[in-house]
């Protein structure tokens, strides 16, 4: 497999207790010493990454933010919870499949508590496997959970042929890019993007991380990182700065106040 990888002179890495002064923020982020002990290769979103989605949500209070990839709405909940937003989120209306047809995200990964009756009771019940978790009637699961849809604009369509005519630029105070993860897809999604945030807004890609050894355990960040690479001359210009938290998973942009 070739993978791209970024000059560090570049793209640096700033520490995650340097976070706030690189973003501006008066308050440190209390960052969990354990996610610090542990390898990349083993980082989970839910427990290493969140900390660092919240602070920013907290501090940066968007009014509105744009995130690429619902899924069950996890990450637009850290931006609920955490900020005054009201969120747009794109997901793929009926999930995605691997190459051999099944489930990339299987319903099974929802623990059995926030399953819908629908899921708990019936055929569904028994195919949990095979049912995917990204289609209608559980894309959002925990926003809809948390009493949170009256600040969800859900959209549900491949982001590519997502239309963006309907927003201004600027519109969106933040954005997250978290959806398809292959090269194609975090191309497109990041020209979409940037045109949509405001300057000094913050822009965030998930699923990045330069180190070797991660992208080849992980594919998962294979297409992020060489999308960002082969972006790199066009994106850097529209920015005013560009990071890679460290430790993470996570790229931080700050739109550039004239591009």
């Amino acid at each position: 497999m070739t993978t791209h990888t970024l000059p560090k002179a570049d793209i640096d890495a700033v520490p995650v207790d340097q976070l706030h002064t690189r973003l501006g923020f008066d308050t440190p982020l209390a960052y969990p010493p354990s996610s610090l002990k542990k390898p990349l290769t083993q980082w989970n979103m839910e427990t290493d990454d969140s900390p660092i989605f919240r602070y920013i949500y907290r501090h940066a209070a968007p009014s509105r933010h744009l995130e690429f990839g619902t899924w069950l709405g996890t990450g637009a909940t850290y931006c609920l919870e955490e900020s005054p937003a009201t969120v747009w989120t794109i997901n793929l209306p009926d999930g995605e499949a691997r190459s051999d047809g099944t489930a990339a995200y299987p319903a099974s990964v929802i623990a059995p508590d926030d399953r819908p009756a629908w899921l708990r009771d019936g055929p569904f019940a028994t195919r949990l496997g095979k049912t995917p978790s990204d289609v209608r009637g559980l894309v959002g699961l925990y926003y809809h959970k948390k009493g949170f849809s009256h600040r969800v604009c859900q959209i549900l369509c491949d982001s590519r042929q997502w239309d963006t005519a309907q927003y201004p630029p600027g519109f969106f105070d933040t954005a997250l890019v978290d959806g398809g993860h292959a090269h194609e897809i975090v191309t497109s999604d990041t020209q979409k993007t940037l045109p949509l945030v405001r300057p000094g807004g913050v822009v965030m890609w998930h699923d990045y991380c330069p180190d070797p050894h991660v992208n080849s355990q992980c594919p998962c960040t294979v297409g992020v990182v060489t999308a960002i690479a082969d972006l790199y001359d066009t994106l850097r210009p529209q920015l005013a700065d560009l990071f890679w938290v460290k430790p993470s998973w996570i790229l931080v942009g700050i739109k550039a106040r004239t591009s």
